[in-house]
């Protein structure tokens, strides 16, 4: 199937006045022959019944939008996949016969047969018991139009008619057989490749009156004089024999890559273009095909290793992007290839080529102060000044990334830097603190303002001028990620109580709250504010900041100004009313005062919401101090980590674990698990993969560390 950059690769529509070019061919009212005998308001799609298909097929054979129309079937068909409907089986006939039809535009049609090849595919991967009954039967009738179309005298048709076969693994013997005896006569580049793919992926389903002759076949292709069928059938071969490891033939697939023709991939929907726009930020099509190859390799740690290494340091600026951004994926998967690879990204942040520098200097920059990454701060320090964007959509720089670097090693030199960009129109680094990164491949997104500055508590006296400036004249956002930086440098931030007292009742006032309350004592002068505002709520607050004011504000007096009742009445609101996803953490703070609500917390281990049973666990032993219990709920969520089960509660449960003390023994295995692993234990993506990893780590060795100490 066609890769994440586009849904339909390889596909020109040609437009003649703002409507599909006609040709002569089958009639439309013909293909759309019995549209209306069919009860669709019975048949159902992915937003339930499916009354408006039928307009839309229309809309596709002779509406303004032709391509549209096709997106918005789609979106209702085939919707984000995990089903196949029964509106996708009865549309299916009408489909396949307007991909058929002269009289549609080539780029409609390959359009048309994107969709049936995505439905194709999820029949072969959704459960049974997720696919329409009608399916079968529809797809048993539809093929042979579909094999047709590999004929068919249009180029961009006959790619995007055999990436539909790529799903159509019930039929793998008859599907191979045809491509393999469409291949003399196909004179176009793209779907010649492309059948070898699909080939080599439908092999695993063939019948042994078909396959050894396909292997057969694949074998004789990767000795052909073409450096690009070379490679496809390389690839294809792997895919077809799970035993035979592309790593295994690395050193042809590298001389194959080096002398392919990387235009006639941008035609393969397999590989699929890279828009012009976007070159700049992920390279072109050479880095593309590299790219690609990497994530073929997946498992094969030492041969990607070696891929990025025979690529890293190429005369084809292109390739060397690839090279960096195969680094990347695999560094942030993997911790072996880090000896080999640092040092390679570390020559590369002064490459030529701006995405090659953006992603060498961002992974060196999520590793930095690591077991495995940068504690010299001299490759960051000499990209201050590096203007290439990282993304066409922002404003954010190589420079930006070097003072996070700099920033996560606490070196001096980047807090001139970010004093500047605090004092810029927009904070630079966004304000929100995302909780979870993923998709394909590895983001150069950068995290929030507070969490680039959070490391340099030490350097508070000569930012908080900056910040406090903000504070008074900065949007609410930038309130309050900047109200979220001063809670976490706690009692550093005391000089800045004048700017967080006005924040208190406005769209910033829960991070207001909290900065207030880790200032601690030194921010007695808002005492009384705050107490005001716990007895008499002030109006106009969001209803989620109100109910969770009902616990921030006596905590916060607490914190402030020691005040036992205000810890008492933490517990009373937690059960009353306010936010369980924040309450429990409220009343885990207070501790003994919140004694209480033992036996309501206890009920909680055994709720049915992982958050709430460990949040629960937690708040128990800090009120009680009894780790009995607690502990038991919470090493629940270790063991699942260990078969790569990766869920952000696991992260909070191990931390809550390290408070806890020291691990029983049966619970040894499983950490030392953990740290044994060369995966990267993470659940998000980016940055993050490099930051959840090592948390988790030194988690699980403190607690062993505990263990052999207690």
């Amino acid at each position: 199937m066609p890769s994440w950059f586009s849904s339909r690769p390889g596909t020109v529509p040609c437009f003649q006045n703002g409507r599909p070019g006609t040709r002569k061919g089958t009639p439309i009212t013909t293909v759309l022959h019995g549209l209306d005998a069919i009860g669709w308001d019975a048949l159902r799609h992915a937003y339930g019944a499916a009354g408006d298909v039928p307009a839309l097929l229309r809309a596709i054979a002779d509406g303004d939008d032709p391509l549209g129309a096709v997106d918005e079937l789609d979106v209702k068909i085939y919707h984000q996949g995990g089903a196949v409907f029964s509106a996708a089986a009865a549309a299916l006939p009408f489909l396949t016969g307007l991909a058929a039809s002269a009289e549609t535009d080539a780029g409609v049609r390959a359009a048309i047969l994107d969709t049936v090849g995505r439905l194709a595919d999820e029949a072969r991967l959704a459960d049974a018991r997720a696919i329409a009954r009608e399916w079968p039967a529809a797809w048993d009738a539809a093929l042979p139009r579909l094999l047709a179309l590999l004929a068919d005298p249009d180029a961009v048709v006959r790619r995007a008619a055999v990436s539909a076969l790529d799903g159509a693994a019930a039929d793998a013997d008859t599907v191979t057989m045809a491509l393999r005896a469409r291949r003399p006569d196909e004179d176009d580049p793209a779907a010649r490749l492309e059948a070898v793919l699909v080939v080599g992926g439908l092999a695993k389903a063939a019948t042994a009156a078909v396959l050894p002759e396909t292997l057969a076949w694949l074998r004789d292709l990767c000795g052909d004089p073409d450096p690009d069928t070379r490679l496809a059938a390389l690839l294809a071969l792997a895919e077809a024999v799970p035993a035979q490891r592309l790593g295994d033939d690395l050193d042809a697939v590298v001389a194959a890559a080096r002398q392919a023709e990387p235009d006639v991939w941008r035609d393969v929907p397999h590989v699929g273009d890279m828009p012009d726009d976007l070159v700049a930020t992920y390279g072109g099509m050479p880095a593309r095909l590299v790219t690609w190859i990497g994530a073929h390799l997946e498992d094969e740690v030492p041969a990607r290793t070696r891929l990025c290494l025979a690529f890293g340091g190429d005369r084809d600026a292109d390739r060397r992007i690839g090279a960096v951004r195969n680094a990347a994926d695999l560094l942030s998967a993997w911790r072996s290839p880090a000896g080999r690879l640092v040092p390679l990204l570390a020559e590369r942040t002064a490459d030529g080529g701006g995405p090659a520098r953006a992603y060498a200097t961002h992974v060196l920059a999520a590793m930095a102060g690591g077991p495995d990454g940068a504690r010299d701060g001299e490759v960051f320090a000499a990209r201050l000044d590096d203007p290439h964007r990282l993304a066409r959509h922002n404003e954010q720089t190589v420079a930006d990334v070097a003072a996070w670097g700099l920033a996560r090693l606490g070196d001096a030199r980047c807090v001139p830097y970010l004093a500047e960009r605090l004092a810029a129109p927009n904070l630079g680094y966004g304000t929100a603190v995302v909780g979870g990164t993923g998709g394909a491949g590895y983001s150069t997104w950068l995290p929030a303002a507070q969490q680039v500055l959070e490391p340099l508590r030490d350097h508070a006296g000569v930012l908080l001028p900056v910040v406090r400036e903000r504070l008074r004249n900065g949007t609410a956002s930038d309130q309050r990620a900047l109200a979220d930086l001063l809670e976490r440098w706690g009692s550093a931030s005391s000089p800045a109580v004048p700017e967080l007292i006005p924040l208190l009742g406005t769209q910033a006032h829960i991070a207001a709250v909290n900065a207030l309350a880790a200032i601690g004592p030194a921010a007695a002068e808002a005492a009384p504010v705050l107490e005001e505002m716990w007895h008499r709520p002030p109006e106009g607050l969001p209803e989620w900041s109100r109910r969770q004011s009902a616990c921030a504000l006596p905590w916060a007096l607490w914190k402030i100004a020691g005040d036992a009742a205000a810890a008492r009445a933490v517990a009373d609101a937690a059960f009353a009313g306010a936010p369980r996803d924040v309450a429990w953490g409220y009343v885990a703070d207070v501790g003994g005062h919140a004694d209480t609500c033992t036996g309501r917390l206890r009920t909680l281990l055994d709720h049915r919401d992982d958050w709430t049973r460990v949040r629960a666990a937690h708040a128990l032993f800090r009120v009680t101090g009894d780790p009995s219990g607690a502990s038991e709920t919470l090493y629940h969520e270790i063991y699942p980590i260990t078969r790569g089960e990766y869920l952000p509660v696991r992260w909070a449960a191990a931390r809550h674990l390290a408070e806890i003390g020291p691990a029983p023994e049966p619970v040894h295995w499983a950490l030392r698990d953990i740290l044994d692993s060369d995966r990267r234990h993470h659940v998000n993506t980016g940055w993050q993969a490099f930051a959840e990893d090592r948390e988790l780590r030194d988690l699980a060795a403190r607690l062993l560390a505990d263990t052999e100490n207690h």
